[in-house]
């Protein structure tokens, strides 16, 4: 029957000299999908995927171990309110900056190079942080850990995408995306644990075995090439040194205003909009000479193809303010309104992100399987909207189980969206720019991040100030410019009106912020209808290719 239905299949083909090479993409998706859904993975490549699971794990963990003991190495190291702020936000903004460059200095160093230098960064960065003594020194460490996680992560998926044809990208992608889940189910635990029973040093220390771990096998197991071969000396001289530098120093500039805004200075103050403004121009002005001047551009312009595209990367950053909220509101709201303390907010969060990881492997499955993506955007952004909303049932009598189970909603669609806006981006962009179409994934990801440091925290702020105002509280203004620090404070306060009217002013400054979520994820959703389906069905083709593995001619996927 099999052998019946291929002699029909091959009778209704042209002849193979009647090919030309202005076949559609269509014909050849056709002709490689039943290659594709049967592609397995060689010894090579899963050394590699094991390798890149290793680092994600312990990356994972540091994002996530710091989060518990903030208050505690703010007072260890002498740190103000804002010093202990920048801790978190030194490391986003160093990521931000540095992510579209790592990946296009790959294409031209080669991608083992760059995950090595990667490593070196964040290994650098953990020396730095274990043996400051002062917060200053801890902000330089985390700030070059930044730029050492955010090449490692993106080098992760642009290495996994060098490897694996498009199609089984989600399901073997899962490997990495299991470690990094496991890495930040494990991140607060110890973080809380380390905090309350140990010097927080250890925070770091744990660090150090898996980084000689990833520096020793790497060389070994990424054995990718670039087939094209150049000197040290003109892959220097192919290097985007001004559009980095432009684009660097505008993006900073940028993301230093937008964080300050509302939280260190006023929107209305120089110091924040003078910042802005002149990176937003030099972000335009990066976008001009990218496209106009370099040879190689570090930035392509073209990755932004079609509505589609647009759209994805619109959502993607909307997820990542998604889920730097969820992390950071959330467990505000368990410190502050229930009185939890960190090692029981950690395990609490522990028992949500055990749905989140779990629904983007089997997100990332189904995706393999059915050859589409689509079905996953529109329902991930669906159920987030509907978790969104339920956590306006979030106040001061609901029960901790009960909040669990609003919180776990929203992770399943926090799920689906990790696997399949990070496909989606893939699937949109031409063969020679899937590289740079994950950076720009992991870029925009990662500005959501830093846009919920800044509009969420204002947001929080504005709302808490004038619920504060309305119940005539005194110092309205104090409590809400530093609404963490007083939460010291306000545990220790005697019950009576004034702590019940704090109380009730937090949940309305949490309910301001989960209304801004509602209305961003709901217009995400709405967006989303108009993204068009795209062919997984498209077979490797990647100019970095393994060493000793043999590519059949014209086809690397077999």
């Amino acid at each position: 029957m099999k052998m019946a239905q291929q002699s029909l299949h091959d009778a209704s083909q042209p002849p193979a000299h009647l090919v030309t090479d202005q076949q559609s993409s269509v014909e050849r998706s056709e002709e490689a999908g039943g290659e594709l859904n049967t592609w397995k993975a060689g010894r090579q490549e899963w050394m590699i995927l094991l390798t890149l699971s290793i680092i994600s794990f312990i990356i994972a963990v540091d994002v996530m171990i710091l989060i518990p003991a903030l208050p505690t190495l703010a007072h260890e190291l002498g740190g103000t309110s804002a010093a202990t702020f920048w801790t978190g936000t030194s490391f986003l903004l160093a990521n931000a900056a540095l992510v579209p460059c790592i990946g296009a200095v790959s294409d031209i160093f080669g991608r083992r190079e760059l995950l090595m230098v990667s490593l070196l960064f964040f290994t650098m960065g953990t020396v730095v942080c274990c043996t400051s003594y002062t917060m200053t020194q801890l902000l330089a460490g985390r700030t070059l850990q930044g730029v050492g996680a955010g090449g490692i992560q993106t080098m992760s998926y642009i290495i996994v995408s060098d490897i694996v044809p498009l199609r089984q990208r989600p399901k073997y992608g899962n490997f990495t995306l299991l470690a990094w889940g496991l890495g930040a189910i494990c991140g607060p635990v110890l973080g809380g644990v380390i905090t309350e029973h140990t010097t927080w040093r250890w925070l770091f220390y744990i660090n150090f075995p898996i980084c000689a771990l990833g520096l020793l096998i790497v060389p070994l197991t990424v054995n990718l090439r670039p087939e094209k071969k150049r000197t040290f000396a003109e892959n220097l001289a192919a290097v985007d040194w001004a559009g980095g530098v432009l684009f660097i120093a505008s993006i900073s500039s940028f993301l230093v205003g937008l964080t300050w805004a509302g939280i260190q200075f006023p929107w209305n103050s120089y110091q924040t909009f003078v910042p802005i403004i002149v990176g937003a121009v030099g972000l335009l002005l990066t976008v001009v000479y990218e496209k106009r001047v370099p040879v190689f551009p570090f930035l392509r312009v073209s990755v932004f193809n079609s509505l589609s595209a647009v759209l994805v990367y619109i959502c993607t950053t909307v997820h990542g303010f998604l889920l730097f909220s969820h992390l950071f509101y959330i467990m505000f709201y368990y410190q502050s309104i229930k009185a939890i303390n960190p090692t029981i907010v950690a395990v609490i969060m522990v028992a949500v992100n055990l749905i989140l990881f779990p629904a983007s492997i089997v997100t990332g499955l189904m995706i393999t399987r059915f050859g589409s993506f689509l079905w996953a955007v529109w329902g991930g952004l669906a159920v987030t909207t509907l978790g969104n909303g339920l956590l306006f049932l979030l106040d001061r009598d609901r029960s901790v189980v009960a909040t669990v189970f609003i919180l776990l909603i929203s992770s399943i669609g926090q799920g689906l969206l990790l696997s399949a806006l990070n496909v989606a981006t893939q699937t949109m962009a031409k063969t020679v720019d899937v590289a740079y179409a994950v950076t720009m994934f992991m870029f925009m990801r990662t500005l959501g991040m830093c846009l919920g440091v800044a509009l969420g925290g204002t947001t929080f702020q504005n709302v808490l100030l004038r619920a504060l105002e309305e119940r005539k509280v005194a110092d309205a203004l104090v409590i809400a410019v530093d609404a963490e620090s007083f939460v010291a404070r306000l545990h220790a306060m005697q019950s009576g009106p004034t702590k019940d009217a704090i109380l009730e002013s937090y949940v309305k400054g949490f309910h301001g912020v989960f209304s801004l979520l509602v209305a961003l994820s709901a217009s995400c959703l709405l967006a989303s209808f108009f993204m068009k389906h795209h062919t997984l069905d498209r077979k490797l083709d990647s100019e970095h290719k393994l060493q000793g593995r043999h590519y059949p001619k014209g086809d690397v996927s077999a």
